[in-house]
């Protein structure tokens, strides 16, 4: 009966967590307006649905027939663009439960259920990115691999070929965790030292000539939409190239990944690392394969300077498991001491003091007085000081896991700040590190003012004749894709075309109050009227520095890492023009 009740509870635990992971990717899924990335993968699909043409290189050939399918059932928009990948990351929160033998199912749920509020997994889901895709396959396929070690069943050796031709075809991103993957993997076999047994070496050359064809026609499915796009072939072994370019000078410096992951992930990065050098300590495999694959992957990062800032999801995968981990031997030893209301009470304690010492900070970030950084220091002088008296009065045991157990409940709550800024409050801000050039809001206003003078012009929303001057998988042309009589100019082809009475372009000027500088092929005799709508504004992370001095001016790091404000605001980088000529 006991057990019967227990299942239950822990599968409507599941139920609720795979709730909570859709909603939370679904909601608001077009709050920010697609990046330029995301255009260009978004327009490859629409173009193709309305006869424009194929795309030849630099796109996903995965997510390209999956958003191909869908923009031609439903049609086209930033929610339905991000559709499958916000799908895929809430399928991947589930994934922890196909471990949970492993992991224990106390272990199993915390990792599920931090997967769903990680700021870095709930980002990359709301993006129009084969990221995502990728983590799930290159997850079913670990799940799939560990399920055929533990029961030798051929159903989960076809999930794991199957799952690894998914993520190949979805993302470059996949070789980042592939080889970090069978990095620790080769790491984990040379401590063993029995190796594969005859009957595991049977068992796979049997099932292996199942496997392996199920394998290969699952990767030619998705590379061309079930035989629709035999290009996505050629594409697929693209994203090979494109992951090898990152190795490359990037265009632009990248945030380190070690910041990325204290500042969206420090409950991870903290319980994660324990959970990996506790499994060394009790010789555990799980935790010392996951701890190779985080650390390989940090590595890796570290190692591409040309990387991406979701190629951090690299290493806050395999860090959400650990956590699991963490938790799960936590909450076993809390079981074994039995009573455990002093332990309560210490929490509450340390909870009321990482209160204290946060409300401290925000105080220093809004204001800056270094009286408010020595009170901080003071405080956490303070929390040693307790945490020793607790020691002396009780045990070390209890006192670590007090400890433990407050700095999760506090590292949590920064967690679901994090999260809940970077996916709803501010998504299209460059100050969040995890964002790509993303476009600015004002794209949409743009829209906007065209369809009002659509209106005026025609009596119809969306049948104003004008063109605009942008390249076939901009942002702009996804923003303008809906205008009918639009015509669409090639970028430095303004020049030798009649310039209509409607024009927009993109511009690198100066921006507020109107236009210096006239299109080409318009005189200066012609009466022009210009309005310009930012299109994309930058943000230095090198500001994210204390500056020198007795003490340290740490304002702006500390006040970025609470509210993501730092002191100085984004600038405005490129503009849509739009011109009115008489």
């Amino acid at each position: 009966m006991n057990k019967t009740q227990r299942l239950t509870v822990e599968t409507g635990c599941w139920l609720l967590i795979a709730v909570v992971a859709l909603v939370l990717r679904l909601a608001s899924l077009d709050a920010a307006p697609l990046s330029s990335h995301e255009a260009r993968e978004a327009m490859a699909s629409w173009r193709v649905v309305t006869g424009q043409g194929r795309p030849t290189a630099d796109y996903s050939p995965l997510l390209f027939a999956a958003n191909g399918f869908l923009f031609a059932l439903c049609g086209a928009s930033d929610r339905i663009a991000r559709f499958w990948p916000a799908l895929c990351g809430a399928v991947l929160v589930l994934a922890p439960y196909l471990l949970r033998k492993r992991l224990g199912r106390v272990g199993a749920l915390a990792a599920g259920v931090y997967l769903t509020l990680s700021p870095t997994m709930l980002y990359a889901s709301r993006q129009v990115d084969g990221t995502m895709i990728a983590a799930l396959g290159v997850m079913a396929a670990l799940c799939g691999l560990l399920g055929f070690l533990d029961t030798r069943e051929r159903r989960w050796l076809i999930l794991t070929v199957g799952a690894l031709a998914v993520a190949v075809t979805a993302s470059s991103s996949t070789w980042g965790l592939l080889v970090s993957l069978l990095l620790a993997g080769v790491g984990i076999a040379l401590l063993e030292r029995g190796g594969m047994t005859d009957d595991l070496r049977e068992t796979l050359r049997s099932h292996l000539a199942w496997a392996l064809p199920a394998g290969l026609l699952t990767g030619l499915a998705c590379a061309t939409g079930l035989w629709w796009n035999p290009a996505g072939l050629g594409a697929t072994g693209d994203l090979f190239v494109e992951w090898i370019a990152r190795f490359g000078l990037p265009q632009v410096l990248q945030p380190s990944p070690v910041l990325l992951l204290a500042a969206y992930e420090p409950l991870a990065l903290l319980f994660g690392a324990g959970g990996a050098l506790w499994s060394f300590w009790q010789d555990r495999r799980l935790g010392q394969f996951l701890g190779l694959w985080a650390l390989l992957g940090v590595i890796l990062l570290l190692m591409m300077p040309a990387r991406q800032p979701l190629d951090v999801l690299w290493v806050a995968l395999p860090l959400s498991l650990l956590l699991g981990i963490t938790v799960e031997g936590l909450v076993g030893s809390i079981q074994r001491r039995g009573d455990w209301r002093l332990g309560w009470l210490y929490t509450a304690v340390m909870v009321i003091l990482w209160a204290h010492l946060y409300l401290v900070l925000a105080r220093y970030a809004l204001w800056g007085l270094s009286t408010d950084l020595a009170l901080a220091a003071m405080s956490l002088a303070l929390f040693g000081l307790l945490v020793i008296v607790f020691i002396m009065t009780a045990d070390v045991a209890l006192t670590m896991q007090a400890l433990a157990v407050s700095a999760m409940v506090a590292l949590l709550l920064v967690t679901l700040s994090a999260a809940w800024r970077v996916a709803y409050v501010r998504p299209a801000d460059p100050r969040e590190l995890l964002s790509r050039d993303p476009t600015a809001p004002e794209i949409r206003d743009l829209g906007e003012t065209l369809r009002e003078l659509s209106w005026e012009e025609t009596g119809m929303p969306m049948t104003l004749s004008f063109a605009f001057e942008a390249s076939s998988d901009s942002v702009l042309a996804w923003y303008l894709r809906g205008f009918s009589a639009a015509h669409r100019i090639d970028p430095g082809g303004l020049s030798g075309a009649e310039v209509p009475s409607v024009l927009v372009t993109e511009s690198a000027m100066a921006g507020g109050g109107e236009p210096s500088e006239l299109p080409l092929g318009v005189s200066e005799e012609r009466k022009v009227v210009g309005q310009d709508f930012v299109l994309r504004r930058s943000w230095s992370p090198q500001e994210l520095r204390c500056t020198a001095g007795i003490p340290p001016n740490c304002q702006i790091p500390v006040r970025w890492w609470l509210f993501r404000d730092g002191l100085t605001q984004p600038t405005d980088e490129r503009w849509a023009v739009l011109w009115l000529i008489e």
